[in-house]
């Protein structure tokens, strides 16, 4: 044998050697990672973290929230051009590959050596799910060999169809957006359905840059992302060439960039949805609600939230226009009218009022807004000329807000008066309806939760509940005369004032109709104010410990929830409630009432007299349902309100200014709240449920005359007594009484037809300024 054929066949055995000894090497290498790879589990069981959805009872979505905004959809729905545009840039040979492309992984390494200044990693799409969902992002050999190995037990045991759908629903494409179908509206404002093929080479550039190359962030890498992967279509043959070329002319065009954490889907539900965010983040923390919520649904009813919000806004608008007209926007707009100019933008908490630029001035108003134009005719701004003539106010050229506070296109401005409504069902304490105030837009600070005002006579009827369950009745007589009581101090003494020096004796049921405020110091002086106290607390109410004189009359301070609350265990009877978000409107509890239910119920019959016969009785004239109701005005109309109920709602409503200021002169819960109640109870089309008051076990009802108590079985108003109460008031008619009167049937609470004669009850007196404050 020659030399040479001696040293060849030494370097072939040599290769040979060295080639086993390196595959062997490999395949151990190969079992020493495979013995520690991760469990492909989490590819299996993953789930689009989606956030937190909050829905309406009815499952209207309300508000979504979310740290990665991402919108699943399913692979099939997904349409065939964005798949191709995804393949073509990622991973063209993912329906023939077995998770792992060995060409790919061949020409990265090529590219690699020739330019090593730009890394290619020849990952799948399969890989990239891994790493994702399972690996580091750490750029080491043990991990790209991990990555491989994984890929090519997923591809087999979760399937290519499956693969691809996380991936296209998990992959991050910037802007805040996960997932193809969010980036499609985050981008286009589009669904995936509607996208053109330029738009989907967009969406596919992305995933090797999302922050950097995304058209908010840098049109121009943007562009050059999405030309390479209209090249890489028309090459694998998804687009013709011709195609490709034409694409690649036309312009990216975004709808603007959008916060990839959605707000509330309509103004109207804004507060309230707000108020369920906090709630639920403060329970499970903001990692589990912004992350893997899911969807939330709540108490709240959508259709009555918006009727609620809408009255609400059009009681503020009423309210403050009686301070005057505020002035135009901007005067001297020039036509064609230039839309971006700073002030013609429209004012926070505008919401769906328009800015709009008066055009022609007669005896109606032409106005130019961007949507066209529109005719404000002159019962839409009389409020602001008065007995004057258009022409003496408005000028063409005129910048005005346009809105419809429910009688047609009106001329408008952002109210300074502020206010809030809540809406319960008090057998639960289900919140079925909150809103906060005009607008969140305008302010986020929500006064049905966090504004803490005083209540005024919405108290008294706490001061009268502790009355009856000691054993007082509504025709107990009280003494309704100035007092001077000493405050122990050294402040000297209190005099409450009324407007007038007292109706002499009167009975409770007149004192609290009337909301007398000398009657009712004279029944708390005889309670004890600290007595008053622990039954409101008791009830539900927040007040503080040690209570005053002025403070049992209503110049505590608290929410129009904690309101609500309490009222809302005189309504079911006298059961305590928490307010409630979450639970079923239908699973009432069957707990024991803490207070006396007959003395609850003959509070609720008097307050149904404050509906028919006083301070709210205008609002409420010809209401055709039960309802009880307390309104309430403090010192200088500084706050207004009304509480109203029946066995089967409640809704208390508050008006008044963020600074303190007062209101108009006048104002009073009977006229400026009561009619924003009643226009919700008309509107509420059964989201509110309408019910009798009955009567509670062991009580009867009898006849009165209300000037003096006296029984009379032809008197006008309908009383509530204990059964062992009955014969000192019937004497000689007990057993007629008794028999006229069933012990177990809806009460009659009410006048049941007008009497002639009666006398007339004044609207307010009463209802005013808090003595001593």
């Amino acid at each position: 044998m020659s030399l040479s054929r001696t040293i060849l066949s030494g370097v072939s055995i040599l290769t040979v050697v060295v080639g086993v000894a390196v595959a062997g090497s490999a395949v151990s290498y190969l079992r020493t990672l495979s013995a520690d790879l991760p469990n492909i589990a989490a590819v299996g069981r993953w789930q689009p973290r989606e956030g937190s959805r909050i829905l309406g009872v009815d499952g209207t979505v309300l508000g979504v929230h979310a740290k990665e905004y991402r919108e699943f959809v399913q692979l099939e729905s997904i349409p065939p051009l964005v798949i191709s545009a995804f393949l073509a840039a990622e991973d063209a040979n993912y329906w023939h590959h077995k998770g792992v492309d060995p060409v790919a992984v061949v020409r990265a390494l090529v590219s690699n050596f020739k330019d090593d200044s730009r890394v290619i990693g020849g990952s799948t799409i399969t890989q990239q799910v891994v790493k994702n969902l399972i690996l580091s992002s750490e750029r080491t050999f043990d991990r790209k060999a991990k990555e491989a190995l994984l890929a090519l037990k997923v591809d087999k045991e979760i399937g290519k169809a499956r693969v691809l759908e996380i991936y296209l629903n998990e992959i991050y494409l910037g802007a805040g957006c996960y997932g193809v179908q969010a980036a499609a509206k985050c981008y286009f404002g589009k669904s995936l359905d509607q996208l053109l093929p330029e738009e989907a080479a967009v969406l596919a550039g992305l995933p090797q840059a999302p922050s950097a190359a995304n058209p908010y962030s840098n049109m121009k890498k943007a562009v050059s992302r999405r030309n390479y992967v209209l090249d890489r279509m028309g090459k694998v043959g998804y687009l013709p060439l011709e195609e490709v070329a034409r694409l690649k002319t036309r312009p990216i065009t975004t709808v603007g960039r959008s916060d990839a954490v959605t707000g509330p889907v309509d103004p109207a539900y804004a507060y309230a949805e707000e108020t369920v965010r906090r709630l639920q983040v403060g329970s499970v923390g903001s990692d589990q609600f912004y992350g893997e919520g899911g969807d939330l649904k709540t108490t709240l009813v959508p259709s009555l939230q918006k009727v609620v919000h809408e009255e609400l806004r059009r009681g503020l608008v009423i309210e403050d226009r009686l301070k005057g007209y505020r002035g135009h926007l901007a005067r001297g707009v020039s036509f064609p009218v230039d839309w971006e100019r700073p002030e013609l933008a429209q004012p926070a908490g505008a919401e769906n009022w328009r800015v709009g630029i008066i055009e022609d001035v007669g005896r109606d108003l032409k106005v130019q807004t961007r949507d066209g134009f529109m005719t404000v005719e002159k019962t839409g701004f009389s409020w602001v000329t008065g007995k004057r003539g258009a022409s003496s106010v408005f000028k063409r050229g005129d910048a005005i807000l346009v809105g419809d506070i429910g009688d047609g296109p009106e001329i408008v401005q952002v109210p300074k008066t502020q206010g809030a409504i809540v809406v319960m069902q008090p057998e639960t304490g289900a919140v079925l309806a909150l809103d906060g105030g005009f607008s969140a837009a305008g302010s986020e600070f929500n006064r049905a939760t966090q504004a803490k005002r005083q209540i005024g006579s919405v108290f008294k009827p706490f001061v009268y509940l502790t009355a009856l369950q000691m054993g007082y009745n509504a025709m107990s007589p009280v003494l309704d005369s100035p007092i001077s009581l000493d405050t122990g101090n050294g402040k000297g003494d209190w005099r409450p004032q009324e407007k007038d020096k007292g109706l002499g004796l009167i009975t409770l049921r007149q004192a609290l109709e009337k909301s007398r405020n000398l009657a009712t110091v004279r029944l708390l002086y005889d309670i004890g104010e600290n007595t008053i106290g622990d039954v409101a607390r008791s009830i539900g109410l927040e007040m503080p410990a040690n209570m005053t004189y002025a403070m049992a009359l209503g110049s505590a301070e608290t929410t129009p929830l904690n309101v609500a609350t309490a009222y809302s265990a005189i309504a079911n009877g006298g059961r305590p409630v928490n307010p409630a978000f979450f639970g079923d409107l239908h699973n009432t509890t069957a707990d024991k009432a803490s207070f006396d239910p007959i003395a609850v119920a003959q509070l609720s019959s008097i307050l149904e007299g404050v509906t028919y016969a006083g301070t709210a009785r205008t609002a409420f004239s010809d209401f055709p349902h039960a309802i009880a109701a307390k309104t309430g005005t403090t010192n200088s109309s500084r706050d207004v309100w009304l509480a109203a109920y029946g066995p089967k709602f409640v809704i208390v409503t508050w008006l008044g200014n963020d600074d303190f200021t007062p209101l108009h002169k006048g104002a009073a819960g009977g006229q400026t709240v009561a009619p924003i109640v009643r226009r919700i109870l008309d509107r509420s089309q059964g989201s509110i449920e309408f019910a009798d008051f009955t009567l509670p076990e062991g009580s009867v009802t009898i006849r009165v005359d209300r000037a003096s108590g006296s029984f009379n079985p032809e008197g006008d108003v309908v009383e509530i007594i204990r059964e062992n109460e009955l014969a000192s008031y019937t004497q000689s008619n007990t057993e007629e009484s008794q028999d006229e009167q069933p012990t177990e049937q809806p009460a009659e609470q009410g006048v049941s037809e007008p009497v002639p004669g009666l006398p007339e009850t004044e609207p307010g007196r009463g209802d005013e300024p808090l003595p001593g404050e």
